[in-house]
């Protein structure tokens, strides 16, 4: 038995004292100087900063919104946000996701602009079918205004698709500072139009208008990034260019869309089903509970994975050793972070509710708690989760996304029929959502494993460095020279 206990919390210990030695400061400018030379933190903490400057003003903002909005506006807002979350992961038929990956600036253009031609369709049809569709969706939803907004879908997509798309050409340039500062410019125009539009008694339509405009806000700097660099490389595209784009990248609408749209459905459904199952203002309490918890969580992580993404894309093609040390490093890193965020929202966010929204929003609280886990888990298996893609292992995606779809909605769906409380669906909701994303993060360490081996002193080894130079060519010719 003591072997046993030994064995069993040993990596535990280890971890700890990991953790130990990094917060040892023995020299401020010393450990300043060492994160100023990590490429890596160094990128994360630029994205960081924007986000962290996003989500300041959106949280300091709430407690404004909560008072002007009542739950059941801010229920019917959210359902809006989650359908066009859902539609956002079709939008270009998930072309956008290859930008990154090939070697010269001019296919990745290529593909970018394959992206933006499907995102005009996409947004154009979407809006089409939300109103011919809109007695059914009324009715299933309970909301009898939602599907009146179809010209609002329409531009929201439009706007939320080109900055979704040309966000991946200033990963791929690694122009983090400039997308760093369209985070907060973003929130800002959101945050002050909605407050300004509800001046005017507008319900819902005030906080959908307000998203609109805040989405347009980050949209014009990365158009002119990318039009800078396509006149300065003298980059042209046509018919051709687009069409051997859209075939050499074939698998990403064919897997990596299926997949997104799976991953969409298990996100914002469920606020879709509690709207349906509970009514709107279940879904509003529910929303502010994602807002407070799964906000900062997120544009953190999404500021970790676009960094991870650009540094693991470019070790693909030139340094393949450094993969799985970089998977490692991640993954350990965002656990103890996130570990530490969640367990300070947990410990004071619930007894907070009233007193900064107000009485009607206290329910909220109670779901903190339920959804801990959850986020925590998202937090470490989203920020590594593009390690699939870089692999070009689409099949994965959609293997996990029909697993995760299945035990989320079949938990929810088991909630409402055996008619469980609102407590109890929310808990059978983040019990199968962690598990999915527990999976999510096995198939990504799958993904990667085969690197194990190479570690980071690799390039000291002959042997090792030619296996790896004849594994990232190979890889390299799949990447950016296959016509097809």
């Amino acid at each position: 038995m003591p072997n046993m206990m030994k064995n069993l919390f040993s990596p535990f210990i280890r971890y700890l004292r990991q953790l130990g030695k990094l917060l040892r400061i023995r020299s401020l400018p010393g450990l300043l100087r060492k994160l100023m030379n990590d490429g890596f933190l160094r990128n994360v903490a630029v994205l960081a900063s924007g986000t962290m400057i996003s989500q300041v003003i959106v949280m300091a903002t709430l407690p404004v919104l909560t008072r002007l909005y009542s739950p059941t506006e801010y229920g019917t807002y959210s359902m809006y946000l989650s359908i066009i979350g859902i539609l956002l992961m079709v939008i270009s038929f998930s072309y956008e996701n290859a930008i990154t990956l090939p070697e010269d600036d001019r296919t990745a253009s290529n593909v970018l602009s394959l992206s933006l031609r499907i995102c005009v369709g996409v947004s154009i049809a979407s809006g089409i079918g939300i109103h011919i569709l809109e007695e059914p969706l009324s009715a299933w939803l309970h909301e009898s205004y939602l599907t009146h907004y179809y010209l609002f879908f329409i531009v929201s997509l439009f706007g939320a698709g080109f900055y979704q798309i040309l966000n991946y050409w200033s990963i791929r340039k690694k122009y983090f500072k400039p997308l760093a500062r369209t985070k907060y410019t973003q929130s800002l125009s959101q945050v002050s139009s909605q407050i300004g539009l509800s001046l005017f008694n507008l319900g819902p339509l005030g906080l959908i208008i307000g998203d609109i405009i805040g989405r347009f806000g980050g949209l014009l700097p990365q158009w002119r990034l990318w039009r800078r660099d396509v006149k300065s490389q003298a980059i042209t595209s046509d018919w051709a260019d687009l069409k051997e784009s859209a075939y050499r990248y074939r698998r990403f609408p064919f897997l990596s869309m299926a997949a997104g749209l799976l991953n969409s459905v298990v996100l914002y459904v469920p606020t879709i089903l509690l709207a349906s199952f509970y009514g709107p203002q279940v879904a509003g309490w529910f929303a502010l509970c994602q807002r407070i918890l799964g906000s900062p969580m997120t544009l953190i992580m999404t500021s970790v994975r676009n960094v991870y993404l650009a540094e693991s894309a470019d070790s693909m093609i030139n340094h393949p050793h450094r993969l799985y040390p970089l998977f490692r490093k991640t993954v350990r890193n965002v656990f103890l972070f996130g570990a530490l965020v969640i367990f300070f929202i947990v410990a004071v966010g619930p007894y907070m509710f009233s007193f900064l929204f107000g009485e009607e929003w206290a329910r909220s609280g109670s779901f903190i708690r339920i959804l801990s886990i959850m986020y925590l888990s998202q937090f470490v298996a989203n920020s590594v989760g593009s390690t699939i893609d870089v692999m070009e292992r689409q099949d994965l995606h959609l293997y996990r996304e029909i697993i995760r779809t299945a035990l989320i909605l079949g938990s929810l769906y088991f909630a409402w029929y055996t008619q469980q409380s609102v407590e109890v669906a929310i808990g059978l909701f983040s019990a199968a959502s962690t598990l999915g994303y527990v999976l999510h993060l096995g198939l990504s360490w799958h993904s990667v494993r085969k690197y194990k081996g190479a570690d980071s002193e690799g390039e000291a080894s002959i042997g090792t460095s030619a296996e790896a130079s004849t594994e990232a060519s190979a890889e390299l010719s799949l990447l950016g020279k296959e016509r097809g």
